[in-house]
Order: structure tokens, then sequence, then C-alpha cells
């Protein structure tokens, strides 16, 4: 919960997930402007963005920062024939647990635990796939959850349902 969180791990979620976003993105964008037709970005939001969920306060706020980003990037970036996607995962099973509990790898486990979660595969494969959608299409958004989840309080079926 918020009054009991270090500032250095809100520090760190909005230097990596905001400043790293946009900092990487500027640095980028002449390249995917002189490319043009075709070029992508494909930003990694999170559902926790538009879903809230307990302990997820600073989290959840950068990742709402991503899709409005997002969204007013590509509004910016109209007649470039650069497209933008914030592609939202939901439970992911990767090393991002691992690292929010502080290594405790009794709380990683009860994470997942009968759950089925998304795999970092996944991930990569749905960013194939809206890479290499026709240029004219742009996917403006993207939720991926897994089928045990639901964004309904984040309820989560432990009994791969």
């Amino acid at each position: 919960p918020a009054p009991k969180c270090d500032l250095d791990d809100w520090d760190t979620m909005i230097d990596t997930n905001v400043k790293g976003l946009v900092y990487t993105t500027r640095l980028l964008l002449p390249r995917l402007i002189a490319h043009g037709r075709g070029a992508s970005i494909v930003n990694l939001g999170s559902v926790a963005g538009n879903y809230p969920y307990p302990g997820g306060n600073v989290y959840g706020g950068t990742k709402a920062f991503v899709g409005q980003f997002s969204l007013n990037l590509r509004n910016d970036l109209i007649g470039t024939g650069v497209r933008v996607t914030n592609l939202e995962p939901g439970l992911c099973e990767s090393e991002f647990s691992l690292v929010r509990f502080g290594g405790d790898q009794a709380k990683y486990d009860a994470t997942y635990a009968g759950a089925e979660p998304i795999q970092p595969q996944d991930i990569a494969d749905t960013i194939f796939w809206i890479m290499n959608t026709p240029a004219h299409v742009n996917i403006n958004s993207l939720e991926l959850m897994p089928v045990s989840q639901t964004w309904a309080g984040f309820a989560i079926d432990r009994n791969r349902g």
C-alpha cells in the first residue's frame, strides 16, 4: 500500500516507465519518421494502467502514462506513416514479479500458483503480429491477458479454468 511504499522504488518506476520511454522515443523518432510508412512504435503498457489493484499505485500510474503518451504520440505523428501501439499485458510470468518482491521467491511463486499466466514469448509473438499488419493499419491499443485473469478486481482463477 502507498503509505508503506519505498520512495526509491517509486522513483525507479517513474525513471524506467516514464522517463526511459520518452527519452528513448525522442531519440528514435527522427529515424522512424525518415523510414515513413510502415515504421512502428510498440510501447509496453499494462492492464494495470487501466484497472487499479491493491499496491499498484505508482506502477499503474506510470502505465496509464504509457497509454496516454502513445495516443498523443500517434496524434503528433499523423501524416508520417509511423504507427503507434500501446500493448497492455496482464499477468505475465517474468522476472518483474521477482524484482517487485525484492527477490522473495515464495511471493513470486504465489503470484503464479495455480494460474496459467502469459509468457514472454506470447508478448513477443503479439508484437511480431502488430508489426506485420498492413502498413495502413494501426492498432492503437491491445490488452493481452491470460484466460485465467479478468479485469474485475484482477481476479485470478487459480484452477486453470
